[in-house]
């Protein structure tokens, strides 16, 4: 079983890397890009703290992607009506505009790859990534507390 824990992890390993290489192209970094998408793709109000709990990342790494693009003039906050301490992240035209090139062209070549796939792979892919992701984050969240100890 460690054998294919393994070999799924290399697969995966390359599979982030060609996301690396796709944002380095698009003079990003893949953080900065997953941020991005995070804020394209959203359908409600996307904040820096649902942002940073979504990436894993700290809110100080995502308080500085986000400084980033507001310096670019991509993004702007704008206070929530539920609570004015929050801020929303919505993009501006020319962020709009930035994230479709870079985003729109990332989607086509995953809807691509997935077309290359049965519907039951596609079905059995999704369904094993998710179980796969939710033990190992749990296996982690659990040994992080054995090593605390």
């Amino acid at each position: 079983m460690a054998i294919k824990a393994k070999d799924y992890a290399r697969y995966r390993d390359e599979q982030f890397s060609v996301f690396e290489n796709y944002a380095r192209k698009n003079s990003l970094n893949s953080k900065s890009m997953l941020v991005l998408m995070w804020i394209y793709y959203s359908q409600g109000e996307m904040t820096q703290d649902l942002i940073a709990k979504r990436t894993y990342s700290t809110k100080q790494v995502i308080q500085a992607i986000i400084k980033g693009f507001q310096n670019k003039e991509l993004l702007y906050l704008e206070p929530s009506v539920a609570d004015r301490r929050k801020k929303i992240i919505r993009l501006t035209e020319r962020g709009q505009a930035y994230a479709a090139e870079i985003l729109d062209p990332l989607r086509v070549a995953e809807d691509l790859a997935m077309g290359k796939l049965s519907e039951e792979q596609q079905v059995a892919l999704l369904e094993a990534t998710r179980v796969f992701s939710l033990e190992l984050k749990n296996n982690l969240e659990s040994s992080a507390g054995q090593l605390d100890d």
